[in-house]
């Protein structure tokens, strides 16, 4: 069994390995898997607190996210074509890798079995890996027999945390602008970016729906989170370059084929009886988090209603799909108030 904190990894494909922490086993008890997308070592400060809520933490290093293995140019090349059928390809192969590995992971581990919300697996969709956990969601159909089947007995629940309009769908609110994206030096644009998301948004009211009640400019008077690490620190759990390179793929891949990739993860009646059919969904945003950011969760739960203004004629009620609009916390609560957050996760999954 792995040790707490001690990177391991497992071979999916000929090609690809992807490393990830775990907080190991928990012998004689029934526990819930939680499986973060992307992971790194962001999130170990949930684990010496897993056990004792009957938890295992398991977090992914992403493809490009050293020591995972890096894309090569034929893995980016769908992205880099700027085709429907190439960005589509590429999500559908990252798809089938990251179910793959929960699969593999499940067995080799002996993890419980599900039942209900116990046990199993929560696949957990952080940021950016919201798009990663959306496309296992949305591209259940292509894989092989033996892995979906296997997965059905483990993976219950899907969580989004703080997932962008962009991967969903969403338009920005209007007038909203994030400047960082126009500096052209990459550095200097990651460190934009990050001490802008990291930061604390004094929202007035995250669960009202107004976006008169959001902020969109982080507070001057509370340090963004993971101020007190030095360079170095910081480094080790970042990466500058892939935010630069084949994550910049990822933010700027069509609208429409996010809207696609979201209407078959939630709104395609057919797939959801088919494919997993008990699967639920959930989305959560934390109090402080970017009011850009809630204020995209009130508007894609605006679409439970009706669907099809945004994700087309075909879009109906697909998966379980619930809201949680935390009341505290920012992007990075797991950093700042462990604690909560992992209260937060629970909480979440069990909508």
């Amino acid at each position: 069994m792995p040790t707490p904190m001690q990177l391991e990894s497992l071979t999916v494909s000929d090609t690809v390995s992807y490393y990830y922490f775990d907080s190991g086993d928990i012998p004689g008890n029934t526990y819930t898997t939680l499986v973060f997308i992307p992971g790194m070592g962001v999130f170990r400060k949930l684990f010496p607190l897993a056990a004792s809520h009957r938890i295992r933490i398991v977090s992914i290093y992403r493809r490009d996210y050293n020591p995972t293995t890096s894309f090569c140019d034929a893995d980016l090349a769908g992205l880099v074509s700027r085709t429907v059928e190439g960005q589509e390809g590429f999500l559908r192969s990252q798809a089938v890798d990251i179910a793959t590995f929960l699969v593999m992971f499940a067995r080799e581990q002996h993890i419980p079995l599900a039942e209900g919300t116990n046990g199993g697996i929560a696949l957990m969709g952080w940021s950016l890996g919201s798009l990663h956990a959306h496309a296992v969601v949305a591209h259940l159909d292509a894989l092989p027999y033996n892995v979906l089947s296997d997965l059905e007995k483990y993976l219950h629940t899907v969580v989004c945390h703080d997932v962008s309009g962009i991967f969903i769908g969403i338009p920005r609110p209007p007038g909203f602008s994030v400047e960082y994206w126009t500096e052209p030096d990459v550095e200097k644009r990651f460190k934009l970016f990050y001490e802008w998301v990291a930061g604390h948004f004094l929202n007035k009211n995250v669960t009202s729906g107004s976006i008169d009640d959001l902020e969109f400019y982080q507070s001057p008077d509370k340090p963004h989170s993971m101020h007190e690490l030095s360079p170095g620190e910081f480094a080790e759990l970042t990466s500058a370059k892939t935010f630069g390179s084949s994550d910049r793929l990822l933010v700027t891949i069509q609208p429409d084929v996010l809207k696609a990739m979201t209407r078959r993860a939630i709104f395609d009646p057919a797939l959801a009886e088919k494919f997993l059919p008990n699967l639920r969904v959930r989305y959560m945003c934390g109090g402080t988090s970017p009011g850009v950011i809630v204020w995209t969760l009130h508007e894609f739960k605006k679409c439970l209603a009706d669907p099809k203004p945004i994700y087309g004629p075909n879009a109906g009620k697909g998966r379980d799909l619930k809201f949680k609009f935390q009341t505290e916390g920012n992007h990075f609560i797991f950093w700042d108030q462990p604690e909560v957050a992992l209260e937060q996760y629970i909480a979440t999954i069990n909508l």
